[in-house]
Formats: C-alpha cells, sequence, structure tokens
C-alpha cells in the first residue's frame, strides 16, 4: 500500500508540473529537473512493469526533499 501511494504522489506531481510547463513556463524552469519529474511520471504510468522499486523508494528519500525545498522558496518568491 505503500509503495502504491507514493508513486501516486510521483504520477500527481508529474501531471501538476507538466501543467506548469504549459501556463507558467518561467515557472516550470525554477524546478530542478523538471523536465526529469514528469519522465519519471510517464514511465510510472505507462512503463510500469519496468519500474525499479528500489529507485522509487530513492527517489522519495533523496530528491523528494529538494523539490519540496524548490517548491517552498518559489512559493516564498511568489508571495
Amino acid at each position: 500500500m505503500i509503495r502504491s501511494a507514493v508513486e501516486r504522489e510521483f504520477t500527481i506531481i508529474g501531471e501538476a508540473l507538466s501543467a506548469l510547463s504549459r501556463s507558467a513556463p518561467e515557472l516550470f524552469t525554477s524546478i530542478g529537473h523538471a523536465r526529469r519529474i514528469i519522465d519519471f511520471r510517464n514511465r510510472l504510468a505507462h512503463e510500469y512493469a519496468t519500474v525499479n522499486h528500489a529507485v522509487v523508494w530513492a527517489i522519495a528519500d533523496r530528491d523528494v526533499p529538494v523539490l519540496r525545498r524548490e517548491c517552498a522558496e518559489l512559493l516564498k518568491q511568489l508571495g
């Protein structure tokens, strides 16, 4: 259940960044690895059989905190 929930959240994040790329490209470029996040979302959604669950967990552990800080900083700048 946890793995499924984490993967679902990654899918939502990827969709949000995809929408941001179309609606506010200048903000999209301020998110490091935004394109890679969208690509990761696509892999989770369309190539699920090739997903390495250890890699998913490593991304959650290592990269999500970075993304969270970037988003918090962006919100400060916009606020």
